[in-house]
């Protein structure tokens, strides 16, 4: 992936039980430093380490258009853990060692986590799907062979 390359669309926001996104891979997912909440000030672990999410830039999503000028782009930033494995298992279960520019994504949180330590703020829960795009090496049928005329007796 290019350096120059950006995201341009939309954070998705998870707000309600059941909100979902489904959209096409817009460029490979990249890792960015986290920010603090509600600023954009980097965010660290206690050890000093920075927090990494992975960007994941969609197109032709399913977002509802916030006015005229929304193209629908929206951009997926995985920090939890628990989207991580969501996402990971969809990978798995279709078969794909990755997710591919072009593939679909659909991603929905589907509630809190009952043994969450802090109840004020639980940890969500999602679950994803993913199809890889299609390759374009399909091959067209062959053509039936025209039947041979037998050779003249000589």
């Amino acid at each position: 992936m290019s350096l120059f390359a950006t995201s341009t669309g939309k954070g998705v926001k998870f707000n309600e039980i059941g909100a979902r996104i489904t959209g096409k891979i817009a460029q490979l997912p990249f890792e960015k430093q986290a920010t603090k909440f509600g600023s954009q000030e980097p965010d660290y672990w206690p050890n000093g380490d920075p927090k990494m999410q992975v960007v994941v830039p969609l197109t032709e999503t399913n977002a509802p258009r916030e006015d005229g000028n929304d193209d629908g782009d929206r951009t997926l930033y995985v920090s939890s853990t628990a989207m991580k494995k969501a996402i990971f298992a969809a990978i798995s279960a279709a078969g794909a060692q990755d997710v591919q520019v072009g593939g679909t994504l659909t991603v929905q949180y589907t509630g809190n986590d009952p043994a969450s330590q802090n109840p004020a703020n639980p940890k969500k829960l999602y679950q994803a799907q993913y199809s890889p795009p299609a390759t374009g090496l399909a091959q067209p049928a062959a053509a039936p062979a025209a039947p041979q005329a037998a050779p003249a007796p000589q």
